[in-house]
């Protein structure tokens, strides 16, 4: 074992030395971003204005899988801000399943509710969702569709969720300006999710905008078989390529089987550097003990709680959506314990409550 850590070294000496240059204004660009993405987040940039709500609504949150953490923490944070301002709220479990999702969206349309927030795949939910239309139950999501914003096709109001193509240019940059432009990248994805792939496609591009760096693998892995294939796929690609070596993933749960296949076969932790996103506690775990993944792109999960129940508040009003798209907020070993990282989540400290209590005029 001590072998392959000492190639692993060598290797990351030659490759370093060989790498091309590269132009500098990229990598300018890309550590100016950084300084962006993982700043501060001190500042609301969300509405600032909204209709005031009508207390007495009732509404549904449909959780694709309860045994999810960002889904279970969604589903808390709508009851609590829709508390506030006296609505009922009734957690849906979709068990993870297109039957689970139909099944619970054809029960909370039969409860006659005002409205409805989802967390499950709102492609897979289109003949529900259209009753829904019908009985004029505005749809909100949460990582429902490919990317934010109102869809029309789909029957949302509204989608809430970072850009995946700015998640995965941010996930690029960051290995731009860590490599000095010479990065040599293996970029994952589990392509079938849109959402999974517009973030893995919009890192390739711009990792490939950069002239001395090397896309060395695109690979497309179901996500369901992610247990059993990623320790096989990370220790071939260390095999393979040598060191230094990033990979980029699309979710933070794909690294959890890398890590322990890398951690067990030896290799330096400097040699393989993993790139992630959505911001598991797993994910900060690593970043903070510095065991291989130094990257993670968090979403701020109470705070989406937060703003769908402002944008339900507005489709019952008659009014068009917010437009408010959190940027992505990357988390590295500099700013790990800031931003709620203390707690392993990704609190912003912009003061989000007060903001929204004040926009729907609650003490």
């Amino acid at each position: 074992m001590k072998r392959t850590t000492h190639l692993l070294t060598l290797a990351a000496g030659l490759a370093i030395g060989a790498a091309p240059a590269l132009a500098q204004d990229i990598v300018d660009d890309a550590r100016a971003a950084i300084g962006t993405y993982a700043g501060e987040q001190t500042e609301f940039l969300g509405p600032t204005s909204s209709p005031k709500p009508e207390p007495g609504k009732k509404i549904v949150y449909l959780s694709n899988d309860e045994n999810n953490n960002a889904s279970r923490a969604w589903g808390v944070a709508i009851t609590e801000a829709a508390d506030k301002i006296g609505w009922d709220v009734t957690i849906m479990d979709g068990k993870a399943t297109p039957v689970g999702w139909i099944n619970a969206l054809n029960q909370a349309i039969a409860l006659q509710v005002d409205g409805i927030v989802t967390s499950a795949d709102a492609a897979s939910m289109q003949g529900p969702i259209q009753s829904a239309k019908e009985a004029g139950i505005p749809i909100v999501g949460i990582h429902a569709a490919a990317l934010p914003g109102p869809d029309e096709a789909l029957g949302l109001f509204t989608n809430i969720q970072q850009d995946p193509r700015e998640i995965g240019k941010a996930q690029a940059d960051w290995v731009i300006a860590d490599s000095d432009g010479q990065a040599r990248v293996v970029v994952t994805s589990h392509n079938e999710f849109a959402i999974a792939e517009a973030k893995s496609r919009a890192t390739e591009a711009r990792l490939k905008e950069c002239e001395g760096c090397e896309v060395l693998e695109y690979v497309n892995s179901p996500i369901a078989e992610v247990a059993q294939r990623q320790p096989q796929l990370v220790m071939s690609w260390v095999q393979r390529y040598g060191a230094p070596l990033y990979v980029t993933a699309v979710a933070d749960y794909t690294l959890d089987f890398q890590v322990p296949a890398l951690r067990g076969a030896g290799v330096d932790m400097d040699a393989v550097k993993l790139v992630g996103a959505d911001g598991q506690e797993s994910a900060y775990a690593r970043i903070r003990n510095g065991e291989y993944q130094v990257v993670t792109v968090s979403e701020p999960v109470e705070m989406q709680g937060y703003q769908a129940v402002d944008e339900l508040i507005r489709a019952l009003a008659g009014e068009g959506p917010s437009g408010y798209v959190q940027a992505p907020y990357l988390v590295t070993a500099d700013n790990v314990d800031r931003e709620g990282g203390d707690n392993n989540e990704f609190v912003p400290s912009n003061d989000y409550k007060a903001k929204y209590l004040a926009l729907w005029g609650v003490e």
